[in-house]
């Protein structure tokens, strides 16, 4: 690529157009070039920015700092290498593939003689610069595997962040009753189970006043994207919850919903109503993301808005939206070079692109999905989403099962409510004919909430586990349930025309069968036998006699 910037790090600190010329720039804008030319791939948070170079400043005034700063900097830089200069609300973004760096250690000291006297973190930064770290351009360590340390402290930084305020108690009287907050704690523990939110802790949600703090204030402290609160009131044993999910960075109410449920059941841990509201939360976060990627440039996005949006993308059966998902997740991985979390949902989008019978080179995608579930597990070894990607592939492509119980008994190790992990292991027990267990994992699945748009993916493979249980009319009942999320999904109707003609409803499997040949039309009896897990076992001879009863061609 041609280069549009030159920067030198030792000696006199100083940035200079392709052809050589000295581009001339205040100290908190050389400072500014500095801390991006260093990042791994050019890329600082705002947040890190702000606090490293406005350290004094109200949080306000240290983001509009930032503002005018970078648009003061790509004005001295002009309008080609303004161009290497990019930002959306999260991250700020150098192109290092187009800056040249000049020099070396034998130059002198890293920004001889630069200091900002008031920017105490600044200054930190600078002596760890200057004290024996690597130099070596950021680009370069990426490049053989020194990039970005992705450790578990890091894993969640691609999910929105979500905090919950206690919620305050209103009825029957404005006591001190502990029920507010012991709802919101627990609200606290199904959103982090559902893997959807990196959620913030509720001690710490605990610092605001829930009846007179501004979204903005808690954004600003805790760096978050959503704010939920509400009001509880009590009849007998009975609670109603109304909560409010803001958009706590643009201060905007998304919806207020009310819910109600037993006392009883919230002392015992089983509580309906909040594993409710945090589906539901996690549904609207999911389609704020896919209602932005349609009209916003995908650098300007947030990245947690990329992945929740292709995690969507993923689930839909028009080629095209599918197909869209891939791109989304290539964007973050430039982004995010190496992180676990991307690496394994581009794993998932080759296993899926199979399983929706969309794949051109089964082998290929095989292959590569492989390969990013070890990449994966190189950078963190014990990430349960990356084991539970590993045996996806070995029990759905590679009808290796043993391998798979191992992969997933390593997830569940790592993370016991990987939802993914259960009914995965469930669908692999239905093909093993061990039909009670099929359908005590993926139960349990189902019950951890996952995001939004999965939820057609976790009702299917539970009415397969019904299926081998020999449950016909709940396996009916969550396969509808499935296709009214996603009508076109061809393991579903698969399973629905399976179920009817086992219980004798050979009319209607046929019709099913038909609608299956309108969204697969090369599917086959010898397709299915090849490509199924379920074919090799004995339970699923009697499934494929059931399609050919319904019609599916040989």
């Amino acid at each position: 690529m041609t280069t549009l910037l030159k920067v030198s790090h030792f000696g006199a600190f100083g940035v200079y157009v392709a052809s050589g010329g000295n581009i001339p720039l205040g100290a908190k804008h050389q400072a500014l070039m500095a801390l991006l030319s260093k990042a791994d791939g050019g890329i600082r948070t705002r947040a890190f920015l702000e606090n490293t170079l406005w350290n004094l400043a109200q949080p306000e005034q240290a983001k509009a700092s930032l503002r005018t700063a970078l648009s003061t900097l790509r004005r001295h830089l002009g309008r080609e290498a303004s161009q290497l200069l990019t930002a959306n609300r999260e991250r700020v973004v150098l192109d290092l593939d187009r800056v040249e760096i000049l020099g070396g250690q034998e130059n002198g000291e890293f920004m001889e003689g630069f200091e900002l006297p008031h920017e105490v973190l600044f200054r930190e930064w600078l002596m760890q610069e200057r004290q024996g770290n690597s130099f070596d351009m950021p680009r370069r360590r990426a490049q053989i595997g020194g990039g970005r340390d992705y450790r578990r402290a890091v894993l969640d930084d691609l999910l929105p962040r979500i905090a919950v305020l206690p919620f305050v108690y209103r009825a029957p009287s404005h006591g001190t009753t502990p029920l507010g907050s012991m709802l919101s704690e627990e609200l606290v523990r199904h959103l982090s189970r559902s893997q959807a939110f990196s959620v913030t802790s509720y001690l710490a949600s605990r610092q605001f006043d829930p009846l007179s703090v501004r979204p903005t204030e808690v954004a600003s402290i805790a760096g978050i994207t959503y704010l939920v609160s509400g009001l509880v009131y009590v009849t007998g044993q009975e609670f109603r919850l109304k909560v409010d999910l803001q958009d706590a960075r643009r201060e905007r109410v998304l919806w207020s919903r009310e819910y109600s449920g037993s006392l009883a059941e919230l002392m015992v841990g089983d509580c309906d109503a909040l594993q409710d509201v945090s589906q539901q939360i996690s549904q609207t976060a999911v389609g704020e993301a896919s209602r932005q990627v349609k009209f916003k440039p995908l650098a300007n996005l947030d990245s947690h808005t990329l992945l929740m949006a292709a995690i969507s993308l993923i689930q839909d059966m028009r080629p095209d939206q599918f197909n869209a998902a891939q791109d989304l997740l290539g964007v973050l991985l430039q982004r995010e070079p190496g992180h676990p979390l991307a690496l394994t949902w581009m794993g998932f989008w080759h296993v899926m692109r199979v399983q929706k019978g969309l794949s051109h080179d089964r082998q290929m995608d095989t292959q590569l999905a492989t390969h990013l579930a070890a990449s994966a597990l190189n950078v963190d070894p014990s990430f349960s989403l990356a084991h539970t990607l590993k045996g996806m592939i070995s029990s759905h492509l590679l009808f290796r099962f043993d391998l798979a119980q191992t992969s997933y008994d390593l997830a569940l190790k790592d993370n016991p409510n990987e939802a993914l992990a259960l009914l995965l292991m469930g669908a692999m027990r239905a093909f093993q004919n061990a039909p009670d267990e099929a359908v005590e994992f993926t139960d349990a699945a189902r019950r951890l909430a996952p995001l939004g748009p999965q939820r057609y993916f976790f009702d299917s493979v539970s009415a397969t586990a019904q299926l081998s249980a020999g449950h016909f009319a709940r396996a009916l009942a969550l396969a509808d349930r499935s296709l009214m999320a996603n009508r076109a999904y061809p393991s579903t109707l698969r399973t629905k025309a399976i179920a009817l003609e086992l219980s004798g409803r050979g009319e209607e499997a046929r019709q099913v069968v038909q609608d299956l040949l309108l969204v697969s039309p090369d599917f086959t009896l010898s397709r299915y036998l090849s490509e199924h897990p379920a074919a090799i076992t004995l339970r699923g001879r009697g499934w494929t006699r059931a399609l050919r009863a319904a019609g599916v061609p040989e």
